[in-house]
C-alpha cells in the first residue's frame, strides 16, 4: 500500500510542476459529485462502494456490482445526468459510466464555466460530457483499478474533445476502507485559444468501520483529502445513520461537507444532505445542495445492486 500509494503522489507532483494551472479547469462535468449518495457524504467517496465509485476510484468495483441511473437539477437552469454499471468479468472487474451535463454558459473570457454558476440560466447553450470505461484487479490482498475517459466540452458554436485517465489503489484495513486515487490525467481542452486545464486532482480517503449502534441502527464515517491541480487542499467528509427495522428494508440518513471556491457573489454551500431508501436489491437515493444565492441542486437515483 505504502509503495503504490508513493507512485501516485509522485504522479500527481510532476503533473503540477509540469503543468501548474494557470486557466479554468475543464469540462466542467469533471468538477462535479459524480454520485448521488457521494454528494450525500462531502464527496469523501474515494474509499466508497457501488456502481459510481468508478468515477473516484476504480479500484473500489470489486466490491459490489450494479447499475445507477442518477439527475440532477441545478435550479431551473442545468440538467446533469450519470449512468454507471459495474460487474464482474473473470478475474476482473469492469466499469463503464457516463457523465452529460446540458447548461446554459454565461458571456465571459475565458469561456470555461465554474460550478456555482450553474444554476444561472445564460444565453449561451453548453454542454460537458466524460465517458468513462475502467478496469479493477485484485493482487496480494489490494485492489488496483484504472479508468480511461473520453471527454468533450461544447459551449455554443465551440467544442473540444481530449482524452484522461485515472489510477487506483484500496485495501481493506481493520474493517474499514482506505483507498487513493489520481484522477484527469491527460492533456488540457482549448477553445477559441483559451486553455481549460484538466482538474488533476489526488485523493485519499477511508470509509470507517460500521458501528453499531442499537438493534436497529447503524453508523458509518467518511472522510478524505484532495489536493488539486494549483496545489489547492480540499478536505471533505460525512456520516450515514443506517436503520433496518426488517429484513430487506433499510433507511438512510446522510450529512457531509467539504470545501468549495468561496466567489464574491455566490459559491455552492459546503453542506450537503441525503437519504436512500432500500428494498433488497432495489435503491431510491436523493441529495440535496444549497447555493448562495437563487437555485439549489437536487439529486435523485435509481440504484440495482
Amino acid at each position: 500500500m505504502r509503495r503504490a500509494g508513493t507512485t501516485l503522489l509522485s504522479l500527481l507532483t510532476l503533473t503540477g510542476v509540469a503543468a501548474a494551472q494557470t486557466h479554468d479547469p475543464a469540462p466542467l462535468v469533471l468538477l462535479l459529485p459524480a454520485g448521488t449518495r457521494a454528494l450525500g457524504v462531502g464527496n469523501a467517496f474515494v474509499a466508497g462502494r457501488g456502481s459510481e465509485v468508478l468515477f473516484y476510484n476504480p479500484a473500489q468495483m470489486f466490491i459490489l456490482r450494479g447499475t445507477t441511473l442518477s439527475v440532477e437539477r441545478f435550479g431551473s437552469a442545468s440538467t446533469l445526468g450519470t449512468l454507471s454499471t459495474v460487474g464482474p468479468f473473470g478475474k476482473v472487474s469492469l466499469g463503464v459510466g457516463v457523465q452529460y451535463l446540458d447548461y446554459h454558459a454565461l458571456p465571459a473570457v475565458p469561456f470555461f464555466t465554474q460550478p456555482a454558476a450553474l444554476t444561472l440560466q445564460g444565453p449561451v447553450n453548453s454542454s460537458s460530457l466524460a465517458a468513462t470505461l475502467a478496469l479493477a484487479v485484485r493482487w496480494k490482498g489490494m485492489r488496483f483499478g484504472v479508468a480511461g475517459k473520453y471527454l468533450e466540452e461544447h459551449i455554443g458554436e465551440l467544442r473540444d474533445r481530449g482524452a484522461a485517465f485515472d489510477l487506483g489503489v484500496a485495501r481493506d484495513v481493520m474493517r474499514g476502507t482506505v483507498g487513493l486515487s489520481v484522477q484527469n490525467l491527460g492533456s488540457d481542452l482549448r477553445l477559441l485559444d483559451q486553455e481549460g486545464a484538466l482538474p488533476t486532482r489526488v485523493t485519499l480517503g477511508a470509509v470507517l468501520p460500521t458501528v453499531l449502534v442499537s438493534s436497529y441502527f447503524d453508523f458509518t464515517g467518511f472522510a478524505a483529502v484532495s489536493r488539486e491541480r494549483d496545489g489547492r487542499i480540499v478536505p471533505g467528509g460525512g456520516v450515514e445513520l443506517i436503520y433496518q427495522p426488517v429484513d430487506g428494508w433499510t433507511f438512510i440518513g446522510r450529512a457531509g461537507a467539504r470545501r468549495v471556491r468561496d466567489l464574491p457573489v455566490r459559491a455552492e454551500s459546503p453542506l450537503t444532505v441525503g437519504a436512500s431508501f432500500g428494498l433488497d436489491r432495489l435503491w431510491i437515493d436523493y441529495a440535496f445542495q444549497p447555493y448562495r444565492g437563487p437555485g439549489s441542486a437536487h439529486r435523485f437515483a435509481i440504484r440495482i445492486q
